[in-house]
């Protein structure tokens, strides 16, 4: 899965329009994103890079943060 298209997915658990989401949107930004999505997008992540909910991701607190996260550990494909 590339970047693009995690955000995609990403963005499709948040019911928000493709190309919507900021790195800087978080809860607090974005009215459809609650501690119960948060489930969804750490399946969203589990089942496509196989990263299990480490610390580091369950304290990220923007989209931008995931990204980085998930960044370092080199899962996006080109």
């Amino acid at each position: 899965m590339t970047r693009l298209e995690f955000q995609h997915a990403f963005e499709d658990i948040l019911e928000a329009p493709h190309g919507s989401l900021k790195e800087t949107d978080s809860r607090d930004t974005v009215e459809t994103w609650s501690s119960f999505v948060d489930v969804d997008i750490i399946g969203l992540i589990a089942r496509n890079f196989g990263v299990e909910p480490e610390a580091d991701l369950m304290e990220a607190e923007t989209f931008g943060d995931i990204l980085r996260i998930l960044e370092a550990k080199k899962v996006f494909t080109a």
